[in-house]
């Protein structure tokens, strides 16, 4: 046993030189005697992954190979083995002089679990619309209307008829720049900054009176209450943000559902800024779920009190993004009398947390 250890561990020393993107280096191929099986090919985190080796003669050497991650520096892993993180895991098993081909394994993120419905025969949901800003740090005028959203914010209850998102595309420069709110612009129009948007069809260019952006909300929030309501919850895996939602309809109608990541804190001097909140901006967008259309993915209709989950995937691209400042923007939009999906209504769900139905 001595001995198989020695070549095991040579065999998978040498392993490490020259390492490509090959599945085995040109001096160590698999040798075609013997063959590596997973329990599971495709298993969520922190499940245990069981292995198995076999000899093209079916004799069972499970118990004296060593299995090798050669996805992760080809260190030697236990078998059975627990991932603690997601993404593709690649394998191969040395016995003495053997070496078997590799396996691939998905470990995708555990689903995190919806929060509980405390009143499910209830479909009376508070409403809120959706505001973007669309922005830059080095636009000269845009401070102006940062100045006339946050006296909006602190007027009255109207911070509690609307979510707000940044999309911070003026220039791709700027550190709260992204793809997904370049998507987002594009999808307005927006042409001159700072523009503000309310929903997915309603624009509002180079105006920064906050009694105009009021009157704006006043005409799209519905006092009544909202379409539908949102739950949500959200998970923070290696690469990607998990997020399990769910839509219950107050009125019948078609559904779609989409997710943006944003983050807060994020530092930037900004051009013409007279004072030094203006410098911290918060909710920039910085992904969005993967579909043609703005509005997501298709729920199909719902009935009054029906309702459907759906698990969402959002990538963490950019190497500056502070996890910690991250959190999930859930807009569920409607099928309006033009054939349009607009926003319904929207929640915001903390990392690691969740968010139940708000209820009037």
């Amino acid at each position: 046993m001595k001995l198989t250890k020695f070549f095991a561990l040579a065999l998978a020393a040498l392993a490490f030189v020259g390492c490509t993107d090959k599945p085995e280096d040109e001096q160590h191929k698999p040798t075609g005697e013997a063959v590596l099986t997973a329990n599971n090919s495709s298993i969520e985190v922190n499940t245990p992954i069981e292995f198995t080796v076999t000899a093209t003669d079916g004799t069972d050497l499970t118990a004296e190979a060593i299995i090798f991650d050669k996805s992760h520096d080809y260190v030697e892993v236990p078998n059975p083995f627990t991932p603690t993180m997601d993404g593709e895991y690649v394998f191969y098993a040395v016995i003495d002089n053997i070496i078997t081909p590799t396996i691939k394994v998905d470990v995708v993120p555990t689903i995190p679990a919806l929060p509980e419905d405390s009143e499910p025969e209830n479909t009376q949901f508070n409403h809120r619309i959706l505001l973007v800003d669309h922005t830059g740090n080095t636009c000269g005028y845009c401070p102006q209307m940062m100045k006339a959203l946050k006296s909006v914010a602190e007027t009255g209850d109207y911070h509690s008829k609307y979510y707000e998102a940044m999309a911070h595309t003026y220039s791709n420069g700027d550190p709260a720049y992204s793809g997904a709110a370049s998507v987002v612009s594009n999808h307005h129009g927006v042409s001159s900054y700072p523009t503000l948007t309310y929903n997915f069809y309603h624009t509002t260019q180079s105006s920064y009176n906050d009694a105009h952006i009021m009157s704006q909300i006043d005409a799209l929030w519905k006092a009544e209450g909202a379409d539908a309501g949102i739950a949500a919850a959200a998970s923070l895996a290696s690469t990607s943000v998990i997020v399990n939602t769910e839509v219950k309809a107050a009125v019948a109608n078609e559904y779609r559902i989409t997710a943006w990541l944003l983050e807060d804190g994020i530092y930037a001097k900004q051009t013409n800024g007279t004072e030094e909140w203006m410098n911290t901006h918060d909710n920039a967008i910085r992904q969005r779920v993967t579909s043609e259309e703005i509005s997501g993915i298709d729920l199909g209709a719902l009935e009054v009190g029906q309702t459907k989950s759906t698990a969402l995937t959002l990538k963490i691209i950019g190497n500056k993004w502070v996890r910690e400042n991250l959190k999930v923007m859930v807009i569920v939009s409607a099928k309006n009398s033009k054939g349009k999906f607009d926003v319904a209504n929207v929640a915001i769900c903390p990392i690691d947390d969740t968010v139940t139905y708000d209820y009037k």
